[in-house]
Protein backbone atom coordinates (compact mmCIF):
# COMPACT_ATOMS: atom_id res chain seq x y z
CA UNK A 1 0.00 0.00 0.00
CA UNK A 2 2.03 3.14 -0.81
CA UNK A 3 1.72 6.59 1.62
CA UNK A 4 0.18 9.03 1.62
CA UNK A 5 -2.99 5.82 1.84
CA UNK A 6 -5.84 5.97 -1.03
CA UNK A 7 -9.39 5.61 -0.03
CA UNK A 8 -11.01 2.58 -0.75
CA UNK A 9 -13.95 2.34 -3.16
CA UNK A 10 -17.12 1.29 -2.08
CA UNK A 11 -16.67 -2.18 -3.86
CA UNK A 12 -14.11 -3.00 -1.30
CA UNK A 13 -16.19 -2.70 1.66
CA UNK A 14 -17.08 -5.55 3.40
CA UNK A 15 -20.49 -6.30 4.26
CA UNK A 16 -19.72 -6.07 7.75
CA UNK A 17 -17.86 -2.23 7.44
CA UNK A 18 -20.72 -0.79 5.29
CA UNK A 19 -22.35 1.20 8.17
CA UNK A 20 -19.11 2.57 8.73
CA UNK A 21 -18.42 3.51 5.27
CA UNK A 22 -21.93 4.80 4.39
CA UNK A 23 -21.39 7.17 7.86
CA UNK A 24 -18.24 8.50 6.54
CA UNK A 25 -19.21 9.14 3.45
CA UNK A 26 -22.47 10.97 4.30
CA UNK A 27 -20.37 13.29 7.06
CA UNK A 28 -17.65 14.28 4.78
CA UNK A 29 -20.36 15.88 2.29
CA UNK A 30 -22.42 17.54 5.46
CA UNK A 31 -19.78 18.19 7.31
CA UNK A 32 -16.75 18.98 5.36
CA UNK A 33 -18.09 19.75 1.89
CA UNK A 34 -16.52 17.65 -0.02
CA UNK A 35 -17.72 17.57 -3.36
CA UNK A 36 -16.94 13.89 -4.12
CA UNK A 37 -16.70 12.32 -1.18
CA UNK A 38 -16.87 8.40 -2.40
CA UNK A 39 -13.75 9.79 -4.48
CA UNK A 40 -12.06 12.26 -2.01
CA UNK A 41 -13.85 12.16 2.12
CA UNK A 42 -9.98 13.57 2.92
CA UNK A 43 -8.71 12.16 6.10
CA UNK A 44 -12.20 10.14 7.49
CA UNK A 45 -12.07 8.76 3.84
CA UNK A 46 -8.22 7.34 4.18
CA UNK A 47 -9.43 5.99 7.53
CA UNK A 48 -11.73 3.91 5.60
CA UNK A 49 -9.03 1.27 5.02
CA UNK A 50 -10.05 0.93 8.98
CA UNK A 51 -13.51 1.48 8.49
CA UNK A 52 -14.42 0.92 11.91
CA UNK A 53 -11.92 3.15 13.08
CA UNK A 54 -12.91 5.99 11.02
CA UNK A 55 -16.98 4.86 12.28
CA UNK A 56 -15.61 6.04 15.67
CA UNK A 57 -13.36 8.43 15.51
CA UNK A 58 -15.91 10.00 13.38
CA UNK A 59 -19.02 9.67 15.87
CA UNK A 60 -16.72 11.04 18.55
CA UNK A 61 -16.16 14.12 16.32
CA UNK A 62 -19.78 14.50 16.22
CA UNK A 63 -20.43 14.35 20.07
CA UNK A 64 -17.34 16.63 21.22
CA UNK A 65 -18.72 19.46 17.99
CA UNK A 66 -22.08 19.20 20.02
CA UNK A 67 -20.89 19.97 23.38
CA UNK A 68 -20.83 23.49 22.59
CA UNK A 69 -24.68 23.55 22.59
CA UNK A 70 -24.94 22.02 26.09
CA UNK A 71 -24.66 24.82 28.03
CA UNK A 72 -22.78 22.86 30.75
CA UNK A 73 -19.45 22.27 29.02
CA UNK A 74 -16.93 24.10 27.05
CA UNK A 75 -17.94 26.46 24.30
CA UNK A 76 -17.74 26.28 20.79
CA UNK A 77 -14.95 28.58 21.21
CA UNK A 78 -13.27 26.95 23.61
CA UNK A 79 -12.95 24.07 21.09
CA UNK A 80 -11.97 26.11 18.49
CA UNK A 81 -9.30 27.74 20.46
CA UNK A 82 -7.28 23.89 20.99
CA UNK A 83 -7.17 23.73 17.07
CA UNK A 84 -5.22 27.48 17.38
CA UNK A 85 -3.03 25.74 19.95
CA UNK A 86 -1.93 23.10 18.54
CA UNK A 87 -1.20 24.42 14.80
CA UNK A 88 0.91 27.20 16.62
CA UNK A 89 2.83 24.69 18.59
CA UNK A 90 3.05 21.99 15.85
CA UNK A 91 3.79 24.89 13.00
CA UNK A 92 1.47 23.36 11.19
CA UNK A 93 -1.70 24.71 8.60
CA UNK A 94 -3.34 21.09 8.05
CA UNK A 95 -6.93 22.39 9.65
CA UNK A 96 -6.23 26.18 9.25
CA UNK A 97 -8.27 26.98 5.85
CA UNK A 98 -11.22 25.99 7.97
CA UNK A 99 -10.68 25.89 11.84
CA UNK A 100 -9.58 30.08 11.87
CA UNK A 101 -13.14 30.76 10.28
CA UNK A 102 -14.90 27.95 12.34
CA UNK A 103 -12.79 29.88 15.23
CA UNK A 104 -13.46 34.20 14.39
CA UNK A 105 -17.24 32.32 14.18
CA UNK A 106 -17.29 30.83 17.59
CA UNK A 107 -16.32 33.97 19.08
CA UNK A 108 -12.16 33.35 19.24
CA UNK A 109 -10.72 36.91 18.62
CA UNK A 110 -8.76 37.59 16.00
CA UNK A 111 -5.95 39.26 18.27
CA UNK A 112 -5.65 35.66 20.02
CA UNK A 113 -5.03 33.55 16.69
CA UNK A 114 -2.92 35.84 15.69
CA UNK A 115 -0.85 36.00 19.21
CA UNK A 116 -0.48 32.33 19.30
CA UNK A 117 0.74 32.09 15.53
CA UNK A 118 3.05 35.04 15.13
CA UNK A 119 4.73 34.58 18.93
CA UNK A 120 2.79 36.91 20.75
CA UNK A 121 1.33 35.32 23.32
CA UNK A 122 1.73 38.28 26.22
CA UNK A 123 -1.25 39.89 24.10
CA UNK A 124 -3.38 36.55 25.43
CA UNK A 125 -6.25 37.44 27.55
CA UNK A 126 -5.90 35.65 31.03
CA UNK A 127 -8.20 33.26 30.01
CA UNK A 128 -6.90 32.63 26.88
CA UNK A 129 -3.50 32.44 28.53
CA UNK A 130 -4.80 29.46 31.04
CA UNK A 131 -6.37 27.69 27.89
CA UNK A 132 -3.59 27.42 26.20
CA UNK A 133 -1.17 26.38 29.20
CA UNK A 134 -4.62 23.87 30.37
CA UNK A 135 -4.27 22.38 26.67
CA UNK A 136 -0.28 22.34 26.77
CA UNK A 137 -0.34 20.55 29.96
CA UNK A 138 -2.76 17.89 29.27
CA UNK A 139 -0.79 16.66 26.02
CA UNK A 140 2.50 16.94 27.38
CA UNK A 141 1.21 14.74 30.52
CA UNK A 142 2.30 17.65 33.19
CA UNK A 143 -0.78 18.75 34.61
CA UNK A 144 -0.73 20.28 37.90
CA UNK A 145 -3.38 21.46 40.52
CA UNK A 146 -3.50 24.96 40.31
CA UNK A 147 -4.52 24.58 36.42
CA UNK A 148 -6.81 22.07 36.37
CA UNK A 149 -8.61 23.39 39.04
CA UNK A 150 -8.63 26.70 38.03
CA UNK A 151 -10.33 25.71 34.75
CA UNK A 152 -12.76 24.03 36.75
CA UNK A 153 -13.55 26.51 38.36
CA UNK A 154 -14.53 28.27 35.08
CA UNK A 155 -16.21 25.33 32.94
CA UNK A 156 -17.39 23.05 35.78
CA UNK A 157 -16.55 19.85 36.88
CA UNK A 158 -17.94 17.38 33.63
CA UNK A 159 -16.79 21.08 31.21
CA UNK A 160 -13.05 20.30 32.45
CA UNK A 161 -13.14 16.97 32.10
CA UNK A 162 -15.36 16.97 28.25
CA UNK A 163 -12.27 19.58 27.50
CA UNK A 164 -9.35 17.42 28.54
CA UNK A 165 -10.83 14.86 27.15
CA UNK A 166 -11.77 16.75 23.60
CA UNK A 167 -7.98 18.09 23.81
CA UNK A 168 -6.86 14.41 23.57
CA UNK A 169 -9.52 13.73 20.79
CA UNK A 170 -7.96 16.48 18.74
CA UNK A 171 -4.51 15.48 18.74
CA UNK A 172 -5.14 12.48 17.42
CA UNK A 173 -7.09 14.02 14.87
CA UNK A 174 -5.22 16.25 13.65
CA UNK A 175 -1.76 14.00 13.91
CA UNK A 176 -3.75 11.99 11.82
CA UNK A 177 -4.44 14.37 9.41
CA UNK A 178 -1.01 14.92 8.89
CA UNK A 179 0.15 10.99 8.98
CA UNK A 180 -2.77 10.33 5.95
CA UNK A 181 -1.85 14.22 3.74
CA UNK A 182 1.42 13.19 2.57
CA UNK A 183 2.43 16.17 3.77
CA UNK A 184 0.36 18.51 1.80
CA UNK A 185 -1.55 21.45 3.94
CA UNK A 186 -2.09 25.17 2.94
CA UNK A 187 1.10 27.35 2.68
CA UNK A 188 2.02 29.79 5.48
CA UNK A 189 1.28 32.67 2.78
CA UNK A 190 -2.22 31.61 2.13
CA UNK A 191 -3.11 31.03 6.17
CA UNK A 192 -1.30 34.67 6.76
CA UNK A 193 -3.33 35.62 3.46
CA UNK A 194 -6.42 34.98 4.69
CA UNK A 195 -5.88 36.24 8.54
CA UNK A 196 -5.06 39.30 6.23
CA UNK A 197 -7.54 39.22 4.49
CA UNK A 198 -10.22 38.25 7.84
CA UNK A 199 -8.56 41.46 9.70
CA UNK A 200 -9.15 43.85 6.74
CA UNK A 201 -12.92 42.30 6.61
CA UNK A 202 -12.10 40.94 2.60
CA UNK A 203 -12.98 37.97 3.85
CA UNK A 204 -16.23 37.26 5.20
CA UNK A 205 -16.68 34.53 8.12
CA UNK A 206 -18.52 31.64 7.47
CA UNK A 207 -21.06 30.27 9.56
CA UNK A 208 -18.98 27.47 11.43
CA UNK A 209 -23.07 25.74 12.22
CA UNK A 210 -23.13 24.31 9.45
CA UNK A 211 -20.11 22.45 10.11
CA UNK A 212 -21.36 21.00 13.62
CA UNK A 213 -21.81 17.28 13.58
Amino acid sequence: MPWPPRQPARSEIAPEDMEAYEFTIERAGRHAGAPDPETDAAYYGHLLLSAQTSLRLGQLGVYFRALGERGDSFSHGDREFVDQVFAADWKTNCVAEWHINDALSTGVRLEAIEALRYGREHELTEREALLASFIRKVVTGKMDADTWNRVEADMGERGVMDYACFILFLQTTMRGIQLTSGGQEPSDEFIDQMIADFKSGKRQIDDHRKRIG
